[in-house]
């Protein structure tokens, strides 16, 4: 089993995070992905995939829930994480979210049309969020869909026959 979506690092789990990767482990997990959620976690993110390499992989990403009117500026600024040597597998968690409400749709929009670049400059795969938004989402992913982009969706709250499109 490969847990392909964990947030282990976040603060729910800073008092049991090493007995939960280790029940993980004997649970029959072999490796845990974690998408990082925005730029303020990145450093918690890489110290908890740092204490169990080649089993716990970071992901870098801006959550679309993180999206506010300073997001862009913090995401391009984010880029230059991946800039040389990283230790990133992957672009996520990024999306479009709209269940709590459309305020940032705009910024949603933007920043995961910047975030799917460098998936595609980097050659990495896409976690995508995509909760009450598949037409919004559908339309930021649609220009790529003939481009080696790849990745899986979490959250994904759509149709059956949004599924049959993805």
């Amino acid at each position: 089993m490969i847990d392909t979506h964990s947030h282990l690092f976040s603060e729910e789990f800073s008092e049991d995070f090493h007995q939960t990767v280790q029940r993980a482990k004997e649970a029959g997990v072999s490796h845990i992905f974690m998408p990082n959620i925005d730029d303020t976690s990145v450093n918690e993110l890489l110290k908890a995939c740092s204490e169990f390499p080649g089993y716990c992989f970071p992901m870098l990403g801006f959550h679309p829930t993180s999206v506010d009117n300073f997001s862009m500026e913090k995401v391009k600024k984010m880029k230059c994480l991946l800039s040389g040597e990283h230790p990133y597998v992957g672009i996520g968690e990024v999306g479009i979210g709209l269940y709590w409400g459309k305020t940032y749709l705009r910024g949603q929009r933007g920043v995961l049309d910047e975030q799917i670049r460098w998936a595609l400059e980097w050659n990495l795969p896409l976690v995508i969020h995509c909760r009450e938004a598949f037409p919004q989402l559908f339309e930021v992913l649609r220009p790529y869909q003939h481009t080696t982009l790849s990745g899986i969706f979490h959250s994904f709250t759509g149709t059956q026959e949004e599924m049959d499109e993805v």
